[in-house]
């Protein structure tokens, strides 16, 4: 359930860049961070939002892809080399869930293949996916040897999730000191050990800043860290002022054309925005299909954490999509409704 108006548009931009993307099979999307991240809230939330928007959508835990308790615990209860070894059946992921729904996969998958209260092996026949299926599937260490579409890295600091792991979990593991023994030495040594490892904030294509989970911060989105994308402006993103205070730099761009869209206006009533823009009447583009209607603009090339800017400084009316103009595919702001 999402708790705030902030943390609502945090999880529309990220299912709005979901939405759009289509990799030709179902994209698989991971919700990956330390334990007690926030992750199953999360994924949860961006499932829903993106099934809002129109497009199939599931969600799995990787709660049902552990190795049986005997394997998860063979190096002691508390080793933390042990969980981060131990506790997942990547192999498993890959053969009964990414492999067949990525490229040339027949597109028939498994939820799960443990049930890990009961401790007991699950046989369930797979489920069938659609072609544009966006399966999110959260759990911990997902950049370690697997194949995603996109990675949503839930960015949340140690002693905020040992914080909130002890409560949710103290009955679980014997009291509230034990819940916080095993997060320090088990669970959260093995995530400074994958963090150190594996880069994955780095590797992110999403990064979503979770410390106050009613103020989440969008902090990249569109790519790992270093990646650029074209942004189609036809409005106050061309601006000197708002590409210095959202991006700190003035930016290059090249003229271009959207066709079959008509410009429209809207009144901005978000003060900070009127404040950025210096004017609360902006355009707004509304698909037509009509190849006739054209819509004049600027492409611009953003890094994916001034891709994060943007999304934050654009109003709810707007919606970020894929698009293609004369020189190529682009994101751009459209009408919500469209």
């Amino acid at each position: 359930m999402i708790t705030s108006t902030a943390r609502a548009r945090v999880v529309a931009r990220i299912a709005d860049h979901l939405a759009s993307r289509d990799p030709g099979h179902p994209l698989r999307v991971a919700v990956d961070g330390v334990t007690a991240a926030g992750k199953t809230t999360l994924a949860r939330e961006l499932t829903a939002a993106v099934a809002e928007r129109g497009r199939p959508a599931a969600h799995l835990s990787m709660d049902g892809f552990h190795h049986p308790r005997a394997h998860r615990h063979r190096r002691g209860r508390d080793s933390a080399d042990g969980y981060y070894a131990d506790a997942y059946d990547f192999a498993a992921v890959a053969r009964e869930v990414l492999g067949p729904l990525g490229p040339g996969g027949d597109r028939r998958y498994r939820e799960r293949i443990l049930d890990l209260r009961a401790d007991t092996p699950v046989d369930e026949p797979p489920l069938t996916a659609a072609d544009d299926l966006v399966l999110v599937v959260d759990g911990s260490f997902l950049q370690r040897d697997l194949t995603w579409d996109e990675v949503v890295f839930v960015d949340t600091a140690f002693e905020v999730a040992k914080t909130r792991g002890t409560r949710r979990d103290a009955e679980l593991l014997g009291g509230a000191a034990e819940a916080a023994h095993t997060f320090e030495h088990r669970y959260h040594a093995a995530s400074r050990r994958y963090l150190a490892e594996a880069n994955p904030v780095g590797r992110a294509t999403v990064v979503v800043g979770n410390d106050d989970v009613a103020h989440p911060v969008l902090r990249r989105i569109g790519g790992p860290a270093g990646a650029t994308a074209r942004l189609f402006s036809y409005g106050t993103l061309q601006l000197e002022a708002v590409q210095r205070e959202r991006f700190g730099r003035v930016l290059a761009g090249e003229p271009d054309l959207l066709p079959g869209h008509r410009q429209d206006w809207v009144t901005i009533t978000d003060p900070d925005v009127v404040a950025i823009s210096g004017t609360d009447r902006h355009p707004i583009v509304r698909r037509t299909g009509d190849p006739a209607d054209t819509t004049k603009g600027t492409v611009l090339t953003v890094t994916a954490e001034e891709l994060a800017a943007a999304d934050v400084y654009e109003v709810d009316d707007y919606r970020r999509v894929l698009v293609a103009l004369g020189s190529g595919p682009a994101w751009v702001y459209l009408a919500k409704t469209d």
